[in-house]
Formats: C-alpha cells, structure tokens, sequence
C-alpha cells in the first residue's frame, strides 16, 4: 500500500480550543486531535478516538501529536487509502472523542462514557460545519456513537458494516467500515477481498452521497 497524501495541517478545524471538559484526557494529551479535510465534504470519516501515536515518525505521527484524526502511522493511512481506493478522496476525518485516552502503561484504552458525552457537542458541531450527506464510522465503537444519535441498537458489528441506516436528528446516513486496525483480520469473515470491500464502499457513497 502506498501512503496517502499527509493532511495540510491547515485543513484542521478546531471546535473548542485548549477544550478541558475532560481534566484526566486534557492532562495526558499532547494535542486535541481535531478533525480536517474540506468543510464542504458530503463524506465524514469517524472514529473512536486518537491512539498515543508515535512521536519519532517523519509525518505520520498520529492525532496526538499532529492535532489532526486520522494521521496515525497505521490506521490514518489505511483509512485514508481505503477511501482513495473507494474514489473518494474528498473525506473530512474525525473522531468522537479528540483527545488520547490513556489506559495508564502508555497505550489507549476505549474512551469513558463521560468523555464520549462530553465530546459528542464537538462532533455535532462538526456534523453541523461540513453538513455531509453520509457518515462513515471506523469501527465498533464509533458506530455505537452514531447509532445512539439515530436511537437505534447495535446488536451485531460485522452484521452492520457496509449496512447503511438513517440517522434523522443528524440528517445523514450511517455507514459502517471495518475499524482500520482488524480491516486485514476480517475481510474474509465478511465474503471481501480488499478490492471488493473497496469497491463496494465506493459503490454506496455513489448513491447516498
């Protein structure tokens, strides 16, 4: 896989600078990790949160260290290629809660349900700015984000990706992907191959975009 092009930190779109609602994440981050792209995107990425990232790589150094979603060395650069892959490259990225939650040992553990509340206004007030027709969620966790604002259950991830379903208060659809991290792991449990899977988000973004 080739990388993607790196994000113009310009392209970052902050909410809530120095944001404290969270004392435990403002204390242990280095940066919030806003999300970026074109405010005028029909397609917003969304994930969980940012990981703890790696300080020492060139560019790609992950939300918490370059403030922007999605520009880990792993999971930034294959969602990115995912979409580029799909035809659409034209994705403003984010996630439902911007700041590293650290687990205590220096990786990230999933994000409270305080910390998912306290951020949600941000991520509607994103939702609001780039006013996209689809959003799509990276994984379990951000797709539970997104199915609580359309009032919905999620009974079953793998049953939900590629699944699109109304999200009516947001006024967008939801469209579940694989989280970047298992992408690799679960493709074939889903009847894909890389290209297919690729082919078939394209495909849905084509009619609901």
């Amino acid at each position: 896989m080739s990388d993607p092009e790196f994000p113009d930190p310009d392209s970052a779109h902050p909410v809530a600078p120095g944001c404290e609602r969270c004392p435990a994440l403002a204390e242990a981050r280095e940066c919030i990790a806003w999300g970026n792209g074109p405010l005028d995107a029909d397609i917003v990425a969304v994930g969980e949160a940012p990981g703890a990232g790696t300080p020492e790589a060139e560019q790609w150094q992950g939300g918490n260290w370059t403030g922007m979603a999605y520009t880990a060395r792993h999971s930034g650069r294959i969602v990115r290629e995912l979409f580029a892959d799909a035809g659409h490259d034209a994705v403003f990225y984010t996630n439902a809660v911007k700041c590293f939650p650290p687990d205590g040992e220096g990786s990230n553990r999933e994000p409270r349900q305080s910390e998912l509340e306290n951020c949600f206004e941000h991520l509607e007030a994103e939702l609001e700015s780039v006013d996209p027709a689809v959003v799509v969620t990276t994984g379990k966790h951000a797709t539970h984000v997104m199915f609580d604002a359309a009032s919905r259950e999620l009974e079953g991830f793998l049953d939900s990706v590629l699944e699109p379903v109304p999200c009516e208060p947001l006024g967008v659809t939801i469209l579940p992907v694989l989280h970047p991290a298992y992408q690799h792991m679960w493709l074939s449990r889903l009847g894909y191959d890389y290209e297919e899977y690729a082919a078939e988000l394209g495909r849905l973004l084509e009619e609901y975009c």
